[in-house]
């Protein structure tokens, strides 16, 4: 008998009322005739057409009948289909051992012993022994009746047959739905992880490593792409001699183990255990290195045996030539993905490919300057790739990433890819976004399928043609920039070429840096110290963008001042944003300081630009509103949560300097203009005073 009653009567319906499930399945499974008589042969099972359902199921009928959480049926299902998968490509008869007939079954219903369950023991013992570190406990936790259940559902199914993408669809949605942390940290949005195959494109003779490999999609992506692109490829052989991840968490390594095996490999392709541990067999092994390594939000690498086989987890020091030199000091706890970052590397052969995803701040913050320096000495930079904030968002978090690709070295020097995702292909909600043609109708392939909204392929074809050399336009979007321009920033946005081409002119013209026409303020005042009297605070929200003026001042105590106050403020200052997301923008605050604001203090959130020289101040005042600057500004910031550009950067930002009567010109104008404003804010003043006094006399 080649099909079993749950396929032949499908009348369970996943509810939220789980009352009586049990006894309506004891109803169907009565009807011997729908059982089989016998276990399943070889020959009998067919692939599955739609492996999901089938999954959801059985998750839905655990958790109504047996009251498991989520991991603990992801567990007992996994434990199942590793057995099944067994059974199947290691049976030495024609016979199956993984499946239920209908003797077996009144057996479980008149609750009596029953060949069923000492079989099926058997077949999970062989397993959990052929890979012992995968699997925690040493029996099935599940009743006999929802092993029937269970057995019966996946007895007929080819699990080997079944086609790799209807499998990795369906293992993936169960994977996610059991084990996807609480961050989303064990999963890599499928669109980021094609990108990066296909931009380090793996050739067939190379091995190919994920550190920390989750459920392993960056492993089956591989795998695809070189089927793929090498028709003759012997799969199962790839897999076995090629392939390799390394995941701690065990349930999830039983995820990865799970998936190639489906694919044709083993399991053991997969090892448990903690990646950053010192392992001299695996370094220097592999080609080609694929992750996306855990972020450091939940807590740091604190064990000293880890940290003190790492450079990147000691203290460094920066040397009077403006480079750095790592010291002897281990750190007392450092990020995993810093330490990520060295493991991939010394997993890599000299001239190896890596694709990491990092967090843009490793890319562009200054207190990560020194493991950029690093990196650069380690390796030649391919490509970087900005993965837009919301692209992580429906897997629990929002952090703003980056595609990295570095070759180690020996490699030779060029020039560096660089490029922006626009479209993801799926909205906050993980929802696919379409393609719609001009009638706003959804765009369809030959086969009817709707065709997602995204940029990988354009981007992943840009890449390939950059490599060949054959790249030749660019856009907003993808560009390329000699490796001798790259400076301490790694980040994509800090090379766009509108900024670029806004330098150059701006240096062309005889810019100077602001730093050399202004001091900035970087000494703190101790007004906490002085007597209980008030002070004047000014923080940004105190400042109109359009009109370049403090329009109110917050009397305090200095007890009551914000830890961000921090500038004493005198008479002809300019104070700038250096912070807050409207820092860069048309909403930019700047103001010119009068006798009205002198002696204020004012936040931190603030440059203070005082001793202006060489420029007029009020020329000055209003470049700092004009996009010249602050599309400079937007380049040099760091940070997304909260965007702020450093003092230091700051200094370097380009003002031109003009003929001075054309400075004199505008300083006039902004002058007349400073001057109405103000005497508008007095008389407006003056009109609620008089009708306050107007009212007052009223009966």
């Amino acid at each position: 008998m080649s099909d079993s009653i749950l396929r032949k009567k499908q009348t369970y319906k996943p509810s939220s009322t789980y009352g009586g499930i049990i006894r309506e399945q004891q109803l169907l499974f009565a009807e011997e005739s729908l059982l089989p008589s016998s276990l399943p042969r070889l020959h009998e099972l067919r692939p599955a057409a739609n492996l999901s359902a089938i999954f959801d199921e059985c998750h839905n009928y655990i958790y109504a009948n047996e009251g498991l959480l989520k991991d603990k049926i992801f567990y007992e299902m996994v434990k199942l289909l590793v057995t099944k998968l067994y059974d199947e490509q290691n049976t030495a008869k024609r016979e199956l051992q993984f499946g239920i007939t209908s003797s077996e079954y009144k057996n479980i219903l008149a609750n009596t012993s029953s060949a069923f369950e000492a079989r099926i023991e058997r077949l999970f013992n062989t397993v959990r022994n052929k890979y012992r570190s995968l699997f925690s406990d040493d029996f099935l936790k599940l009743k006999p009746l929802t092993l029937a259940y269970i057995v019966d559902r996946l007895q007929f199914i080819s699990l080997t047959q079944t086609p790799g993408d209807v499998k990795g669809e369906a293992f993936q949605a169960f994977v996610y739905r059991h084990q996807r942390g609480d961050r989303g940290e064990f999963f890599t949005p499928y669109p980021i992880v094609r990108l990066a195959v296909e931009m380090i494109a793996p050739k067939p003779h190379e091995k190919v490593i994920d550190p920390a490999c989750g459920s392993g999609g960056f492993l089956i992506q591989s795998i695809s792409y070189a089927g793929r692109n090498n028709p003759s490829i012997d799969k199962a052989a790839y897999i076995q001699e090629h392939i390799s991840g390394i995941e701690f968490n065990p349930d999830v390594a039983l995820s990865a183990m799970i998936r190639l095996a489906f694919e044709g490999g083993t399991g053991s392709e997969i090892i448990c255990a903690n990646a950053l541990v010192e392992n001299d067999r695996l370094n220097n092994a592999f080609d080609v290195v694929l992750t996306n390594p855990p972020f450091g939000s939940k807590g740091k690498i604190e064990d000293q045996r880890i940290l003190k086989s790492y450079l990147l987890a000691r203290r460094w020091s920066k040397t009077h030539n403006g480079k750095w030199e790592v010291t002897r000091n281990v750190l007392a706890g450092q990020s995993p993905e810093i330490l990520f970052i060295e493991k991939s590397l010394k997993l890599l052969r000299p001239g190896g490919r890596i694709a990491i995803v990092l967090p843009d701040g490793l890319l562009q913050n200054v207190s990560n300057s020194h493991i950029r320096f690093w990196i650069r000495s380690q390796t030649k930079v391919l490509g970087v790739v900005s993965i837009p904030q919301e692209a992580f968002i429906p897997y629990g978090t929002g952090i703003k990433t980056s595609l990295l690709l570095l070759q180690k070295l020996p490699a030779r020097a060029g020039k560096v890819f660089m490029a922006q995702i626009q479209k993801i292909g799926y909205d906050v909600k993980g929802q696919p976004v379409y393609k719609r043609d001009d009638n706003g109708r959804f765009i369809r392939t030959s086969s009817g399928m709707y065709v997602v909204d995204d940029d990988i392929d354009e981007i992943a074809v840009a890449y390939s043609r950059f490599k060949d050399g054959t790249l030749e336009t660019e856009s907003e979007s993808i560009y390329v920039v000699s490796e001798k321009m790259l400076n301490v920033r790694l980040d994509v946005e800090h090379y766009h070429p509108e900024d670029r081409k806004l330098l150059e002119k701006l240096q062309a013209s005889g810019a100077k840096p602001l730093g050399e026409i202004a001091d900035i303020l970087n000494e703190t005042d101790n007004f906490r110290l002085a007597s209980n009297g008030d002070i004047r605070y000014i923080a940004i929200s105190d400042v109109d963008a359009r009109t370049m003026q403090v329009v109110s001042q917050q009397i305090i105590k200095p007890h009551e001042a914000p830890s961000r106050a921090t500038y004493r403020l005198r008479k002809g200052d300019i104070i700038s944003a250096i912070s807050g997301a409207s820092t860069g923008t048309p909403r930019h605050a700047t103001a010119l300081i009068t006798e009205d604001e002198d002696g204020a203090i004012c936040s931190n959130g603030f440059a203070v630009l005082r001793n202006i020289r060489g420029v007029e101040p009020l020329f000055l005042l209003a470049y700092l509103r004009t996009e010249y600057y602050l599309r400079q500004v937007r380049r040099l910031m760091a940070g997304h949560a909260i965007p702020a550009i450093s003092v230091e950067d700051l200094a370097k930002v380009l003002v031109p300097i003009p003929p001075i009567e054309v400075q004199k010109k505008i300083s006039d104008e902004i002058a007349m203009i400073l001057t109405m404003r103000k005497e508008a804010l007095k008389t407006g003043e003056k009109v609620v005073k008089e009708t306050e006094s107007l009212i007052s006399k009223l009966d």
